[in-house]
C-alpha cells in the first residue's frame, strides 16, 4: 500500500464490508464533523497529523481498516466500516498490500484472576538520571517524586541494559536481555516473527490474566514495535475491556521538536529556535523557555495544555478514571517525554532554580584517564559543539544543567497531577506504584552529553515503588543492585499474579531478570543484596571519520544493521566496581570476538567505593584502572565473569 498525496482527493462515500479497498483514497468535506458507524474500534490517535501520515499508519497496522484525520487528529480503526461525513475531515481506507500482512497471532482468552489481584501504575520517564530530590540532590525540584520516593523502596543503584531509548524499553517491556531481543538500535524490534513474534510483553501478561490494560504516552518506544504493541499489549475493543470502553492507546505526540509548538512560537522568554527551526543565543535549540500565557494567546488551538507531557498527564487521569469503574483490576502505563531533548519547558519552572551562572558544571569535564575511544561520543552538544578533547563552555553547560534541571520539575508537576488524582478516586492503597527512568544521561560530566555509554551515569537510572501492603519497605533506601530487566518479574509478583518465568503458567515466557519481591519484604539497606552479585549493560558502536581523529569508533548509529557496527561494549557493576570490555563485533555472527580489541577498543575498570547515587560527580568515572599492575587478578576474574553472562544469551 501506498500513500501517495494525490490518492488522498480520490474517492466519496466510502463502503468497506470485509474486503480491502485498492487504494488508500480520501476526500475533504466541508463543515460540521465527521461519523463512522458499524463493528469497530479505534485502534490509535496520533495528534498533531497529517493524512499522509495517518494514512502511513494505517498502512503499518494489520488491524486498520479505515482512518480518518479532523482538525490534524489522526484515527486509526478497525472493523466494517461505513463512514459517514459531514464535517471537515480527510479519510481512507486501508489499501490491499503487495504482499499479505503478517497473520496475527490470536489473543488467548483471558486466564481467570487469581484472589486479590492488585492494581498497578506504571511511570516512565525518558533520559531521567537519578539526580531527584529523593536522591539526596538539591538541584532539581522534584516533591511529587520526593513524596511517592516517601512512601516507597528507593533504589540507589538501579540499571538499564542499553542506554539507548528503543533497545531498553523493548528490553525491561518484554523482561529480556538485548541480546535476547537482538534490538540494539532504532531499527528491530521485539515483536518481529525473527525475533519474539509469540512473546508476551509485560502489560500483554496482565492483559491475558484478565487485568485491564491502558496506556498513554512514550511507554514503547514510538513504532518498535509498531502502534505502541497495540492490540497485544493493551485491552482495547478485543473482548477483553469487561466494560467495553474501547479506550485507545493515548499517544499525544513524540518527542520529535518538529511536531511541537516549539518550533512555531517566537514568543517564547528565551533559548528558543525562530519560526525558520534556526538557534537562537547558539544554544543549538536544545532547551526553550516557554512563555505560557503568550502560547496559549497565538496559538489557541492547543488549549490549555500546549505541551505533549501535559496532555499526556491529562490522559492518564481520564484512564484513572475509566479504570474506577472497572471490576477488575488494572495496569496503566504512563510514559513522559521530558526531560529527553529539547528541554522545553514552560519559564516557571526555569523560576523554580537559582540564576544560571550559579548552577554548579561537572566537576570531571574530560573523558576518563585511559579509556578507549569507542567508550565516548560526541553528544552534539555547544557550540562549538564538544569534541573528543573540546569541552563544552562553562556558559553552556551552566545553562544546558538549569534548563535540563527545569524540565525535570516539569516531569514532576506532571507525575504529581497523575498520583493526586490515584489518591483522590481512592485507588492509592490498592495500587503498586512503579517509577523508573529508561536510561540515564550525562551533563557534561566526562565531556560526554546524552546518553548512548556504558559509564555509570549512562546506565543509572532512578526506580522507585510504592506497594502500599509491603511496610517494611517504607520511606527505605536501598543500595541493592537491580536490572531494568527485573521488572516484568517485579510488577507480577506486586500485582499476585503467577510468576511469569516459572513456564508453568504461559511456557512461551522464557522471562529473564528476577523479581524484587524479597527486597519489597525485608529490603537491605547496604551491600549489593541477595539477589545478585552484578548489573549487566551493553552498547554497540560504528567507526566514522571524525576529522583529525581519522576513523574513529563513537558513532551510535542509530539505524545500523548488524553488520555495520565495529565494536560492542559490554559492561558490569559489582558492589565497587565497573568493567566494561569494549571489543571487535563480528560482523557475520553478529556477536563480541573475545580477547580482539582493535584500534578503537580496550578494557576499562572504575571504582566506585562509597557511590550511593547522592554525588554525580563521584558517579562519573574517573581514571581506568584495567591497566594498573595491582588490578590485574581482579580484571582477570571479572571478564571471565563479563563471557559467561554474555556467553549465556548466544
Amino acid at each position: 500500500m501506498t500513500c501517495d498525496a494525490s490518492l488522498l482527493m480520490l474517492g466519496g462515500l466510502l463502503v468497506l464490508s470485509g474486503a480491502r479497498a485498492q487504494q488508500c483514497p480520501g476526500q475533504t468535506y466541508p463543515g460540521g464533523t465527521n461519523a463512522g458507524t458499524g463493528n469497530h474500534a479505534v485502534l490509535q490517535i496520533i495528534n498533531h497529523s497529517t493524512p499522509a501520515a495517518c494514512c502511513a499508519v494505517c498502512a503499518s497496522n494489520p488491524l486498520c481498516s479505515a482512518w480518518t484525520v479532523l482538525d490534524t487528529v489522526c484515527r486509526v480503526k478497525s472493523g466494517d466500516w461505513v463512514l459517514e461525513h459531514t464535517g471537515s475531515s480527510v479519510s481512507g481506507l486501508r489499501a490491499a498490500s503487495p504482499t499479505a500482512p503478517p497473520a496475527l497471532l490470536p489473543t488467548p482468552p483471558p486466564v481467570p484472576l487469581p484472589h486479590k489481584v492488585k492494581n498497578t501504575l506504571l511511570i516512565l520517564v525518558d533520559d531521567l538520571r537519578p539526580e531527584l530530590g529523593a536522591y539526596g540532590h538539591n538541584t532539581t525540584v522534584t516533591p511529587n517524586v520526593d513524596k511517592l520516593a516517601a512512601g516507597g523502596l528507593l533504589f540507589t543503584r538501579a540499571y538499564v541494559q542499553y542506554s539507548f531509548c528503543a533497545p531498553s524499553r523493548n528490553s525491561f517491556m518484554t523482561g529480556r536481555r538485548p541480546d535476547r531481543t537482538t534490538c540494539w538500535n532504532f531499527v528491530n524490534y521485539f515483536r518481529e516473527p525473527s525475533i519474539g513474534g509469540n512473546w508476551t510483553s509485560m502489560p500483554q501478561y496482565f492483559k491475558e490474566h484478565g487485568v485491564l490494560t491502558l496506556g498513554t504516552g512514550k511507554l514503547y518506544h514510538p513504532m518498535l514495535p509498531p502502534n505502541y504493541d497495540t492490540p497485544y499489549s493493551w485491552s482495547f475493543g478485543d473482548g477483553s475491556d469487561p466494560l467495553n470502553m474501547s479506550l485507545p492507546y493515548v499517544d499525544p505526540g513524540t518527542a520529535n521538536p518538529a511536531n511541537s509548538p516549539w518550533f512555531k512560537n517566537p514568543d517564547a522568554i528565551s533559548g528558543c529556535v525562530n519560526q525558520s527551526g534556526e538557534a537562537i543565543d547558539g544554544d543549538m535549540g536544545h532547551w526553550c523557555s516557554y512563555n505560557m500565557t503568550r502560547m496559549k494567546e497565538v496559538y489557541p488551538e492547543y488549549g490549555d495544555e500546549p505541551l505533549f507531557d501535559q496532555q499526556i498527564a491529562s490522559s492518564a487521569i481520564k484512564l484513572l478514571q475509566a479504570a474506577a469503574k472497572s471490576p477488575n483490576p488494572f495496569f496503566i502505563g504512563c510514559g513522559f517525554h521530558r526531560p529527553h531533548l529539547p528541554f522545553a519547558v514552560p519559564s516557571e519552572f526555569h523560576d523554580l532554580l537559582p540564576p544560571t551562572e550559579e548552577i554548579k558544571p561537572p566537576l570531571h569535564n574530560r573523558p576518563p584517564e585511559g579509556s578507549p575511544m569507542a567508550a565516548w561520543h560526541p553528544g552534539s552538544f555547544g557550540k562549538p559543539p564538544c569534541t573528543y578533547n573540546q569541552s563544552v563552555s562553562q556558559e553552556q553547560t551552566k545553562a544546558y544543567r538549569k534548563a535540563y534541571y527545569a524540565a525535570v520539575s516539569f516531569m514532576d508537576s506532571n507525575v504529581g497531577r497523575v498520583l493526586d488524582e490515584l489518591e483522590n478516586l481512592g485507588l492509592a492503597d490498592t495500587t503498586t506504584v512503579i517509577f523508573m527512568g529508561d536510561h540515564g544521561w550525562q551533563l557534561g560530566e566526562m565531556d560526554e552529553w546524552r546518553k548512548m555509554t556504558n559509564w555509570e551515569l549512562g546506565v543509572r537510572v532512578p526506580l522507585i515503588i510504592r506497594c502500599p501492603w509491603m511496610p517494611a519497605s517504607h520511606g527505605v533506601k536501598t543500595s541493592a543492585l537491580v536490572e531494568a530487566v527485573d521488572l516484568f518479574q517485579t510488577a507480577a509478583a506486586l500485582a499476585g499474579l503467577p510468576d511469569p518465568a516459572s513456564g508453568q503458567d504461559y511456557p512461551k515466557q522464557n522471562v529473564q531478570g528476577q523479581s524484587l519481591l524479597p527486597y519489597l519484604k525485608d529490603p537491605p539497606a547496604t551491600g549489593s543484596g541477595s539477589l545478585k552479585q552484578y548489573a549487566f549493560s551493553q552498547f554497540n558502536k560504528h567507526s566514522v571519520n571524525s576529522g583529525p581523529y581519522g576513523l574513529q569508533p563513537w558513532d551510535p548509529c542509530t539505524k545500523c544493521n548488524y553488520s555495520d557496527w565495529d565494536y560492542v561494549g559490554l559492561s558490569l557493576r559489582s558492589d565497587r566496581w565497573r568493567y566494561t570490555e569494549w571489543v571487535v563485533w563480528d560482523k557475520t555472527a553478529h556477536r563480541p570476538t573475545w580477547g580482539q580489541f582493535g584500534l578503537g577498543g580496550g578494557q576499562e575498570l572504575y571504582d566506585h567505593e562509597g557511590d550511593f547515587g547522592a554525588d554525580m560527580d563521584a558517579a562519573s568515572d574517573q581514571i581506568n584502572l584495567a591497566h594498573e599492575e595491582q588490578y590485574l587478578e581482579l580484571v582477570q576474574n571479572l571478564s571471565a565473569v563479563l563471557r559467561e553472562h554474555f556467553l549465556s544469551d548466544h
